[in-house]
């Protein structure tokens, strides 16, 4: 879809783009565009034409990479917890194995 200044790529894209661009708008995003028209979607269509909206595809390795990071943290986190619950049992089982005993 050369032609027209459309995403190179696919028509799909195209549209994933303008659905985007479409709801930046609906949330207050100013137009880069100065047309007539009123309707967002209409607005965003003429502006992803425009080359006027940064986009970029994302291959697998990339979302693979991005998971593994989240997934670190998240691992990360969830150690750092177990060891301060671990840390807060210490504290509380003297005393009450204290209290047992008696």
């Amino acid at each position: 879809m050369a032609e027209d200044g459309m995403l190179n790529d696919s028509f799909y894209l195209f549209v994933e783009v303008a659905a985007q661009r479409t709801m930046q708008l609906m949330r207050g995003a100013k137009p880069k565009l100065d047309v007539r028209a009123h309707k967002y979607s209409t607005i965003a269509c003429a502006e992803v034409r425009g080359d006027l909206i940064p986009w970029e595809t994302v291959t697998d390795e990339q979302i693979v990479a991005e998971l593994a990071e989240k997934q670190a943290v998240v691992e990360e986190e969830l150690q750092a917890e177990i060891a301060q619950a671990d840390l807060a049992r210490a504290e509380v089982t003297p005393a009450a194995a204290k209290a047992e005993k008696e």
